[in-house]
């Protein structure tokens, strides 16, 4: 018998169920752990750790000075693991056809917080609109690669180019620019400000936003930063009534003035662009909820491209121009 003929000889034998156990134990501290996440007992848990075991030749969890710690087998096959169980999911969960009017399914989606209050606050209060019985779970990247959330079964994330993965389908959904933020009534800075009264004045930072490398870095790096928040959504409420200025995406800036006493003036230097894209694992690629999800993220550019302009009509510091794949450039 040659070896591939023994090898799906192994695989025919190996019970699915086997694969769960494993990512729970690969996942947990603890084979008791990993039984109450499986809802599997103490020793039905021990004799499926048996059979892993023997299956894959190796011990997986070794103990070290007293330490629980997975073999270097284990921890190559931790992420794939993951990687098969939710392609498994997908399987036997695979949509020939996709009624929003009927579906239960849940949309993962992960972005950052700036680009969640964008985004995603305004794609999936339509979602639920047009889909009564649907979820959406919106979850932050914290550091997470794309990868690292596809496994954990995100169905898309939004992201910077600067993040983009090339292992994954993706999608310009529009690219922007910093402006800055004061509220509508500031003391000093009317409808623009020069370089000089932009670094005399006080700012209102975000802590996960601005790429210091840039080539505004040398001037954003000489601010003087008053506040710092860790939340986008924070910044209306530090600036309103006060002489702060907030520096940030144009986009999401541009959000907040359309809603609330604040006025987004263009920044006395010039900065880069930044792409935003929608990426999803292959295998969605070909999912008629995959297309329903991405016709309402990339449709929701289109949108505000009106809004948009209609905010130029009223604040001529910025130009909106169409290009190309629904995207939206601020110049």
């Amino acid at each position: 018998m040659t070896k591939p003929d023994m090898n799906h000889m192994h695989l025919r034998r190996l019970n699915l169920n086997l694969l769960y156990t494993l990512d729970a134990i690969l996942n947990s501290d603890s084979l008791t752990d990993a039984g109450r996440l499986i809802r599997l007992s103490q020793p039905a848990m021990s004799v499926a750790f048996k059979k892993l075991k023997d299956q894959f030749d190796d011990e997986l969890i070794i103990y070290l000075s007293g330490n629980r710690v997975l073999t270097p087998l284990a921890e190559k096959l931790k992420p794939r693991v993951k990687r098969i169980l939710v392609e498994l999911n997908e399987t036997f969960n695979l949509q020939i056809d996709f009624d929003p009017k009927t579906s239960r399914k849940t949309f993962r989606l992960a972005a950052s917080e700036s680009l969640a209050t964008m985004l995603l606050g305004r794609v999936v209060p339509r979602m639920l609109m047009e889909a009564e019985n649907i979820n959406v779970v919106v979850s932050s990247l914290n550091n997470t690669t794309q990868a690292e959330l596809f496994e954990k079964g995100a169905d898309m994330v939004i992201t910077p180019q600067s993040s983009l993965d090339p292992n994954f389908p993706s999608l310009e959904l529009m690219t922007d620019r910093l402006s800055c933020m004061v509220w509508e009534h500031h003391p000093l800075i009317k409808s623009s400000i020069t370089l000089e009264e932009y670094l005399a004045a006080r700012h209102v930072a975000v802590s996960e936003t601005l790429d210091l490398s840039s080539r505004a870095g040398g001037i954003l790096s000489q601010r003087r930063i008053v506040a710092t928040t860790s939340r986008y959504g924070t910044l209306p409420e530090l600036i309103i009534g006060t002489d702060l200025v907030a520096t940030g995406s144009s986009w999401v800036l541009q959000y907040y003035a359309s809603m609330l006493p604040v006025k987004v003036v263009t920044l006395p230097f010039p900065t880069e662009q930044t792409a935003v894209f929608a990426q999803w694992p292959d295998h969605r690629t070909s999912d008629p909820a995959h297309h329903w999800l991405m016709a309402h993220v990339s449709g929701f550019t289109e949108t505000h491209r009106k809004a948009h302009a209609i905010a130029r009509g009223k604040n001529n510091s910025y130009d909106l121009c169409i290009c190309s794949n629904n995207s939206i450039t601020l110049d």
